[in-house]
Parts: structure tokens; C-alpha cells; sequence
């Protein structure tokens, strides 16, 4: 067995990081901008929600990173979040909206690329190596 490492495998576990940063990137934002346009009524349920987008944002990004340095520890958290970006992109196809219904093909493609680069051999082989990233 060759002891050098595969960099094709490497380039597919930075892009799936990279996107997944990206994805946990924008729920951290959303966070954000619930906790900016609080309303009065309900802001025990804008706050609910802030919090858990920051719980899922800032976990999705440790995840993520983990995933760019080859981490197996990254792989499961990451996949979960995709196969959740497949549901909803299938659930917003028929949004009444035209800016949200938009959203679903970025939501399924940017989903399929992270599980394609996972679920690939130099993919799979860079995530299994005990050595170092």
C-alpha cells in the first residue's frame, strides 16, 4: 500500500467541507436576522428558533471544518444536515413564492455535490487514513 496520500481525495473532502461551511455560514446568519426583527408578541419563539439555528449553524460548522482536514468525527453530522437540505429542497418546490421556490435547486444541488464528494472511493478512502491531515 502506497503510503502517500490521495489528493483527489483531499480536494473532495475540502470542497464537501467548504460547501458545508457555507451552508452552516448561512443558518448562523438566519440566526442572526431572527434576533434582529424580534416582534413583541412572540419573542419567546424568535428567540427558540435563534438558538437553535446557532446550536445547528455553529455545530454544522465544526463539522464541516472537521470534514476539511479528513476528520471522520465531521462525516455524520454533515451528511445528516444534507439528507435534512434534500428534504426541505423537495418540500419548497411548491412554495407559493417564487424567491423560495428558487432556493430549492441551490438547496438540492449544494446537497448532492457534499454527498457525491462524501460517498465517493477517494473521498471515502481520505476520510478512513489514521494519519494526520
Amino acid at each position: 500500500m502506497s503510503t502517500t496520500a490521495d489528493p483527489t481525495g483531499r480536494r473532495l473532502l475540502v470542497a464537501a467541507g467548504a460547501i458545508a461551511l457555507v451552508q452552516a455560514t448561512a443558518l448562523l446568519g438566519l440566526a442572526v436576522l431572527d434576533l434582529t426583527h424580534l416582534v413583541a408578541e412572540r419573542v419567546g419563539l424568535g428567540v427558540g428558533i435563534a438558538l437553535m439555528l446557532l446550536v445547528f449553524g455553529g455545530g454544522l460548522a465544526v463539522a464541516a471544518i472537521a470534514v476539511m482536514r479528513g476528520r471522520h468525527g465531521g462525516r455524520g453530522p454533515v451528511l445528516v444536515a444534507q439528507l435534512i437540505s434534500l428534504g426541505l429542497a423537495w418540500n419548497l418546490r411548491d412554495a407559493g413564492d417564487d424567491v423560495v421556490r428558487g432556493v430549492s435547486p441551490v438547496l438540492a444541488l449544494a446537497a448532492l455535490v457534499v454527498l457525491a464528494c462524501l460517498f465517493s472511493g477517494p473521498g471515502r478512502r481520505a476520510m478512513s487514513r489514521d494519519e494526520p491531515a
